[in-house]
């Protein structure tokens, strides 16, 4: 079943991406943008047909006046279970707890950013959500691979690659301050209240935590320590290969 995504940022995304079935593509005869230009070329080149519609039309379609005189009507993304995969990767997040579509979103443009190959997820329906997610991620949502695994599924999948498993986790841990990463590794985090499974702690191979610069006894959200744990390690990659 189609649905109508709103603005430039997310028709591009879907259009760019072309992981789902897609068209027609509604817009503003009145607004002439480098931006605009490039989306319905993008559309036409896929034999989307684009259709014109005055700007009142277009508050009426999309029941707001928020949609920046674009929109598109496409089908859900299908997220595909974690087995389905047959390629290698190397810079693979874990991430547990997440609740809120804008908190998913946030952490989905944060590891697209810092150059994860893969975003693996619980299993769970999103679909209801997939507008907003795919506006708070600025497109990233489209554009990112992820799948969805069980914790059994995620160790076997990481052992089958040989990816080391680093769990945000205090217990028996070194501060991230004094970590290197190994070559190959699914970071893994959890939610501010329950933190990471009791299967993932058991299978991790590093356990890290991030200092803080006070007395502070409380988590970190899971979209703030994604960014501390995202961009801690391609700093230190971008570092290591000056130094090299």
């Amino acid at each position: 079943m189609k649905k109508l995504y709103e603005g430039t940022i997310s028709c591009k995304s879907i259009l760019e991406a072309g992981k789902r079935t897609a068209g027609p593509l509604y817009v503003d005869p009145k607004k002439r943008t480098k931006d605009f230009s490039y989306i319905i070329h993008l559309a036409r080149k896929a034999g989307i047909q684009v259709i014109r519609k005055p700007r009142e039309q277009l508050d009426e379609m999309a029941g707001s006046r928020s949609h920046g005189g674009m929109l598109l009507e496409a089908g859900e993304r299908l997220i595909p279970q974690i087995g389905q995969l047959s390629k290698s990767y190397s810079n693979v997040y874990y991430i547990e707890g997440v609740e809120d579509p804008y908190n998913l979103g946030s952490v989905c443009r944060t590891v697209y950013a810092a150059g994860a190959d893969l975003l693996v997820l619980p299993p769970r329906d999103w679909s209801s959500a997939s507008s907003t997610i795919l506006k708070a991620s600025a497109g990233a949502y489209e554009k990112l691979e992820i799948v969805y695994a069980d914790e059994e599924q995620l160790i076997e999948f990481l052992h089958r690659q040989a990816i080391e498993l680093v769990c945000a986790y205090r217990k028996d841990a070194r501060s991230l301050a004094d970590f290197v990463y190994p070559k190959k590794c699914c970071i893994a985090l959890g939610g501010a209240m329950r933190g990471l499974s009791k299967k993932i702690i058991e299978a991790s191979d590093h356990n890290v935590y991030i200092q803080y610069g006070r007395d502070f006894r409380n988590a970190l959200d899971t979209a703030s320590s994604t960014a501390v744990f995202a961009f801690d390690k391609l700093n230190k990659e971008i570092l290591n290969d000056k130094i090299q």
